[in-house]
């Protein structure tokens, strides 16, 4: 598909920190790409992927919110169930990042040094996208026993099921009043940790979202991080929450995009109705960009990470909005003869979905502006 400005900067940027992957996922059709068979995690991790926002000094590619917002609308707009699976991969790499070094050891770092290295894929067990002092509730016990834990439980849906390399996942402590929260980071084929079919919609299928179940399976005391002793206010969390919220968000905002795209390369474009959509879009992406250039200058605020659910509420019906404009715009013959426009348009409608839930989020962002206090009830 001949590309056009709509996405030219977020284009440019992709192919600045991955080259070969962009060309590779550009030259795959969509319904190869989004199929349940699909290649697209092998080829993320071929082509350096999991580096994006691994820092130079531990072997990545450095990428600043911004930048990996800017790639991810890209990402979405060819692949959204490549752009949704792999941001679990970047929510664990940030998170766990934050955490070595603010409390780490060295050989924390040494441990994140060898997975940048090895390009290797992380899933996310945990109850993403829940800010306050409930983020990544955990989801699995674990037992103390000589010499580390035994690990019982499953996360459903678990995207990089059947692709991850490491397994990482919110945990609690098996001990009754003294029960702790953690995050565990073990290899994917350890014994005891089985795959099981879970997601049965072909939409964003290649995500490979099915259920993970642990089995006691036992996890050194170096390989599970104790969160409540060592990030009490959450705020690692929080780190890892802002990084999803952009990424998760600008995966469907390029999903959308490609349908808006569309429109504009059909020849059948009304400027009302164009602008209308392409409207919607670029007032969200500025809303990313906005939050992400205020990470990126250290802003770590509860208002930052109130911004971030705003900014994600307001885009489910942007996108919306956008997609149905683009639609009208295209016809019912496009409808009948293009079934890529309507697979983009239910993958744009998955984006709320997502974890909180809008009675969730509604509660948090009003009790927010009256009190000030920010966190899921």
């Amino acid at each position: 598909m001949t590309n056009t400005r709509l996405l030219q900067v977020e284009r440019d940027t992709f192919e600045s920190y991955l080259p070969a992957l962009a060309k590779a996922l550009s030259a795959r059709p969509l319904a190869e790409l989004e199929s349940r068979n699909s290649d697209a995690l092998a080829l993320f991790k071929q082509h350096d992927g999991p580096a994006l926002i691994f820092p130079v000094e531990l072997g990545g590619l450095g990428a600043s919110a911004l930048d990996a917002t800017r790639v991810y609308r890209a990402l979405g707009a060819l692949s959204p169930s490549l752009g949704a699976g792999t941001t679990m991969h970047q929510l664990s790499v940030a998170a766990l990042l934050t955490h070595a070094r603010a409390a780490g050891s060295e050989a924390d770092l040494e441990l994140y040094r060898g997975v940048a290295a090895g390009r290797l894929l992380l899933s996310s067990g945990f109850s993403e996208g829940q800010p306050g002092g409930t983020v990544f509730k955990p989801t699995v016990l674990a037992r103390p026993v000589e010499g580390g834990y035994l690990v019982t439980g499953r996360k459903q849906p678990c995207s990089l099921a059947r692709s991850m390399d490491l397994l990482t996942a919110s945990v609690a402590e098996d001990r009754g009043d003294r029960a702790r929260r953690g995050v565990i980071v073990i290899p994917a084929d350890s014994p005891g940790i089985s795959v099981e079919p879970f997601w049965d919609n072909p939409i964003l299928a290649a995500a490979e979202s099915d259920a993970v179940v642990l089995t006691d399976v036992f996890v050194p005391e170096n390989l599970l991080l104790w969160s409540d002793e060592a990030d009490p206010d959450g705020q690692f969390e929080q780190h890892g929450y802002i990084w999803f919220g952009l990424l998760i968000s600008a995966t469907y905002l390029g999903a959308a995009s490609a349908v808006v795209e569309r429109l504009l390369l059909s020849g059948k474009a009304d400027a009302a109705t164009y602008t209308v959509a392409a409207c919607e879009l670029e007032a969200s992406m500025a809303a990313l960009e906005g939050i992400a250039c205020a990470f990126d200058a250290g802003d770590r605020s509860t208002e930052l990470s109130a911004r971030m659910l705003f900014c994600r509420e307001a885009l489910k019906g942007a996108l919306h909005r956008a997609v149905i404009a683009a639609m009208d715009g295209l016809g019912g013959i496009s409808f009948i003869k293009n079934p890529e426009v309507t697979y983009l348009a239910s993958a744009v409608h998955a984006a709320g979905f997502h974890p909180p839930s809008k009675r969730a989020t509604a509660d948090t962002l009003l009790n927010y502006h009256a009190t000030g206090v920010f966190g899921m009830s």
